[in-house]
Order: C-alpha cells, then sequence, then structure tokens
C-alpha cells in the first residue's frame, strides 16, 4: 500500500490507511466476516482522506465561532444539500482543529453527507477496540454496512453491541435498540421472518426498561418498532381495498411528529401531503409522496441523509391509509 502526501496528509493520514486496510479485511477490532464483501472493500479501498475536492469545497463560515454554533450550521448545509460544504466544515473542526474530542457527530455527518466509505472507515476505527456502550456507533456501522451490501458484517457488529452493552439501567433500551437494528438489516436482506423475530423481541424488553428518564416515550419507541413490524408485508398492500377519502396519520421524526395526509380516488392513490418539522430531510417530503403515487404502493427508495424521515413518510401514509380500511 502507498500513502499520497499532499495538503493536510501526512503520516498520520497513512497510519490511518493502514489501520482501514486491516479492519477491512476484519484482522482487527470487530469479529472477522468474510464473503459478499467485494463492494464494501472496493469502496473502503477507494477512500481518500481528505478528498480531493477539498480544494473546491472553501469554509466561508466564521470558525472563530464555537462548535455548538458550528454544528447547527452544517446541519443546515445538509438539509439544504450542500454536503460537501457540510463536510468541509465539519473536518476542519473536529479533524484539523481538535475543537471537539471522542464525537460520533464526524461520522454521522459523512453519513448524512453521502460519503458513506469514508464515515465506515471512521466508525470502524472508534469501534476497533470492541468499547462498552457505543450502541449509536454500532447501529451507525451496521447501517453503512447494509447500505454497501456487507449484510454480514452488519449483522456481526450489532452481535457485537449485544455483548458490549452499556451498564444498567440503560441496558435495556441499547438491547431493544440493537434488535431494532437487526430487524432493519434482516429486513434488507429479504428475511422477513428474522426480521420479524428481533422487531418482536425490540417490542418485548423495551417496555421493562428501568431508565430514570425517558421512560415517558418508550411508548414512542415500541410504536415506531412496531410500524416497521407491520409493513414488513408492504408489498402485498391493497391499495384497490381502501375507501375513497382523504385520509390522515402521523407518525415520529428525529424528534417531532410526522404529518400524511392522503387522498384516495378510484381505488388509487391520487395525492400524499406531508407536514414537518425535520432539520434535515434532503427532499424527502417532495421525493417520497411521488414514489408512493407513482408506485401505489409504500416500496419506495432511500434518500441519502434521510432514512429517518424517510421511515416516518411512509409510516405517517401508512397509518393514514388503515383509517381508509387497509389491512
Amino acid at each position: 500500500m502507498t500513502c499520497s502526501v499532499g495538503r493536510g496528509r501526512g503520516p498520520r493520514l497513512c497510519a490511518g490507511l493502514v489501520l482501514g486496510a486491516a479492519l477491512a479485511a476484519g484482522l482487527v477490532g470487530l469479529r472477522p466476516v468474510h464473503g459478499g464483501e467485494s463492494k464494501l472493500d472496493e469502496a473502503l479501498r477507494g477512500v481518500e482522506i481528505p478528498p480531493g475536492w477539498f480544494a473546491d469545497a472553501p469554509i466561508t463560515y466564521d470558525t472563530k465561532k464555537p462548535w455548538k454554533d458550528a454544528r447547527i450550521h452544517i446541519r443546515q448545509l445538509l438539509s439544504k444539500g450542500k454536503n460537501r460544504d457540510a463536510i468541509r466544515l465539519t473536518y476542519d473542526y473536529l479533524i484539523e482543529r481538535k475543537v471537539q474530542e471522542n464525537t460520533h457527530e464526524y461520522g454521522m455527518y459523512l453519513f448524512l453527507g453521502g460519503e458513506y466509505a469514508w464515515a465506515t472507515r471512521v466508525y470502524m476505527e472508534r469501534l476497533r477496540d470492541r468499547p462498552k456502550g457505543h450502541i449509536f456507533d454500532y447501529k451507525a456501522l451496521a447501517s453503512l454496512y447494509t447500505r454497501l451490501g456487507a449484510h454480514a458484517k452488519a449483522i456481526a457488529v450489532l452481535e457485537t453491541a449485544l455483548e458490549r452493552l452499556p451498564d444498567p439501567p440503560w441496558a435495556i433500551n441499547a438491547q431493544a435498540n440493537v434488535h431494532d437494528k437487526m430487524g432493519d438489516v434482516y429486513a434488507d436482506m429479504g428475511e422477513v421472518e428474522k426480521a420479524r423475530e428481533h422487531y418482536a423481541e425490540a417490542i418485548r424488553v423495551l417496555p421493562t426498561s428501568k431508565q430514570p428518564y425517558g421512560r415517558h416515550l418508550l411508548h414512542r419507541q415500541v410504536a415506531k418498532t412496531q410500524a416497521k413490524l407491520d409493513l414488513l408485508n408492504r408489498k402485498a398492500l391493497d391499495i384497490r381495498a381502501i375507501r375513497d377519502g382523504v385520509y390522515r396519520g402521523q407518525s415520529l421524526g428525529y424528534g417531532k411528529p410526522v404529518h400524511a395526509t392522503v387522498t384516495v380516488k378510484g381505488g388509487r392513490i391520487t395525492d400524499v401531503q406531508i407536514q414537518h418539522q425535520e432539520k434535515i430531510e434532503q427532499g424527502a417530503t417532495r421525493i417520497i409522496p411521488e414514489q408512493i403515487i407513482e408506485r401505489q404502493g409504500l416500496e419506495v427508495d432511500a434518500i441519502t441523509g434521510a432514512t429517518v424521515t424517510v421511515q416516518a413518510i411512509v409510516e405517517a401514509t401508512y397509518r393514514a391509509l388503515q383509517k381508509g380500511g387497509l389491512k
């Protein structure tokens, strides 16, 4: 392996490339998994940090401002689709100047900005020593592996997460979150029965959590997982059986409700209107309703950086259609 040296590069980057290659081969950190990983391996080999496009993404933001302000601006950039500007600013604050240590936001903004292989490398490094309790990181890496087609690695990461749960009183909540993500991975693989098992387990254990705060919100988590369970068979939904009318449903997005108003005429979905207050939606409120109407169903494509919003729109639409007689 060779390491190029350019602006902002040096021994630290070369060491990172070597570590990244070892992680990709399963030589350190998380348990090794082989087979069907060519897309992932190819993506990781092609990662350049920092990327060449940095030269074309000058920082216009006042970097004298504290990170707490910059991170809000970064999210605003992402919401407007200015992904490279957001990533360049993130890199300046968190890597070049290290104004905030040990934050998962570096990998998260790379993920939201569509830099999947780069984000994968970041989370692999964060998890190389199998830390205990870093459930967000384990779930993020599993999501990235899934997006890059490495489902076996995604499952292995989540199995590691189940072995490294935080101590009580947060262990049960974390356990439920991992099972929920397991369900997502198996659903993406088309293994409906395994997905159903993990969603059901998340629903079973979550209400037993004795966490000191946030217990009044557990029912929301249960409802979201239940919606995923309900939607496992969404390919078989019979839209033609829905009565004509206008129906409304809602679901939980990142933190606030997403509302859907669905119009059905002559056994067809003719209109889907979405109301939301999401910070990062990447055009999902326009694109997903268009797909639902075009396909006359809830099988839609994911949108870079808006996975939660997409799921919330689909769930809210589903809840609305239920009121029209959808079974």
